[in-house]
């Protein structure tokens, strides 16, 4: 199948077109793994976006459900040198074509992906049509232009959908969390179920009422697509961490971070072209349980904005930092038991590094259940 792209900034190629013969406007993100395309196009996160993988070739390993982040494809659609068909590998339940075609998604091989990691590199994030059906430069400029721009809230919406929202964990006398889904990664939940907590999901727009009524032990704001600023205009969900997080233990995991970060007067401002990948080194700046100051970590990363460090000084104390941009990666709140980091220690896919997060957070439940409660 015949396959076309072209970027906002005018360039146009030609390549070779996989899965369903559809036509998408998205924004454009590269993405440097060399392994885990399926965690990567399941991911909630990029909901909204065309993912430009770097790495040679994707494919070669099929799909094989079990390593998925979600029910179905996330992702508007994927971009990539070469595409193996044939899935090579016991795991895989269908070839990357396949799952592209009954996801209805269109993915895109056989052009210079170098090219286009330097132009987003060079001029930040563009939006692109890929297209099986025009080939028409022209045409479809017109139709990239009047597209619409990406709104967070309907994100958010639609990366819930895909979101195994239904998998709360039912424990009695176990520590009980509320989980706001955002567009929250299955890694994410496992996570925190094999910790031992009864977990309860519910979406953004909760209200401290409903929250309340579950009667949680602590709280968890998920990682999701989009700008925290626009989801926080939509819904109630920075009163809710306002409300309820100084009286909680409180976690936050990317997008979750900023929208913390946000609720206690923090800014947001936009990466030029993201952190997308399973390579991005991180240091430790105070000491945490099993990670003491200094200690450098590889983190899994995938996130277009990100908290300006100095609108939270005096707030929060910075706990991490991404070594190749100096950008805050962690922080925690300097009087209320909230903390949160703009990386992904579910490590789904990537280095593992950063999981004991999790059970920092679970320590810190257990300390405040022998203290007071909600």
């Amino acid at each position: 199948m015949r396959a076309c792209l072209l970027l906002e900034d005018g360039t146009f190629l030609v390549g070779h077109g996989h899965g369903e013969a559809i036509e998408t406007v998205a924004e454009v993100v590269f993405n440097t793994a060399m392994t885990g395309y399926e965690e990567v196009l399941t991911d909630p996160s990029y909901c909204g976006q065309i993912v430009l993988f770097t790495t040679s070739h994707v494919g070669n390993t099929g799909f094989t459900q079990i390593d998925s982040e979600s029910k179905t494809m996330c992702a508007s659609g994927m971009i990539c040198r070469e595409v193996t068909e044939d899935a090579d590998s016991h795991r895989a339940v269908s070839s990357l074509g396949v799952f592209l075609k009954n996801a209805q998604r269109m993915g895109i091989s056989g052009v210079d992906t170098r090219l286009l990691a330097q132009k987003i590199r060079a001029l930040g994030c563009m939006k692109a049509i890929v297209s099986a059906t025009d080939f028409n430069p022209e045409s479809l400029r017109e139709k990239l232009m009047a597209s619409q721009s990406i709104h967070t809230a309907q994100l958010v919406r639609t990366a819930r959908q895909f979101t195994q929202r239904l998998r709360g964990h039912q424990l009695k006398a176990a520590p009980r969390v509320v989980a706001v889904d955002c567009g929250m990664k299955k890694g994410i939940l496992d996570g925190l179920i094999a910790l031992g907590l009864d977990v309860h999901t519910v979406g953004p727009d909760v209200s401290v009422a409903e929250v309340m009524a579950i009667r949680p032990d602590g709280l968890f704001f998920s990682n999701g697509p989009g700008s925290p600023a626009e989801l926080a205009s939509e819904t109630q969900i920075l009163h809710l961490i306002r409300s309820l997080s100084p009286r909680l233990p409180t976690f936050g995991i990317c997008l979750g971070h900023q929208l913390i970060a946000l609720a206690f007067g923090g800014k947001i401002g936009k990466l030029g072209f993201g952190h997308h990948a399973v390579n991005h080194p991180v240091v430790s700046l105070i000491d945490l349980p099993d990670a003491p100051a200094g200690q450098v970590m590889i983190t899994s990363q995938n996130h277009n904005y990100h908290v300006i460090e100095n609108s939270v000084k005096g707030i929060f104390t910075a706990t991490h930092r991404h070594l190749n941009d100096s950008t805050l990666a962690g922080m925690q709140h300097d009087k209320y038991p909230i903390f949160s980091v703009q990386f992904h220690p579910e490590c789904n896919p990537g280095p593992q590094d950063a999981r004991f997060l999790f059970s920092y957070f679970a320590r810190m439940i257990e300390e405040s259940r022998h203290g007071c409660t909600l």
